[in-house]
């Protein structure tokens, strides 16, 4: 009898997305951000990566903040090849 295992993966990420001087989205994404972030600290940070002009992306300079989420993942791994 074949044994089945299954992995449940969990992870976060961080999504900063920016809007550029172009018009267009440009999205910093940080893995597992640290629980207790708060919005307060994502702005400022965001606040400080335009000022100090750190990125430049394809359509322009980052300008404005457009949008902060820290989005949850949930994994299911049903499959794993056989090792040979």
């Amino acid at each position: 009898m074949e044994v089945i295992k299954i992995a449940i993966i969990t992870s976060k990420v961080l999504k900063l997305t920016f809007l550029t001087t172009g018009g267009k989205s440009f999205i910093i994404s940080v893995p597992q951000p640290r629980e207790n972030l708060t919005l307060s600290e994502a702005q400022t940070v965001m606040e400080t990566v335009i000022a100090r002009n750190i990125f430049n992306s394809p359509s322009g300079e980052l300008a404005a903040i457009q949008d902060i989420r820290v989005i949850d993942m949930t994994t299911n791994d049903l499959y794993d090849p056989p090792v040979v």
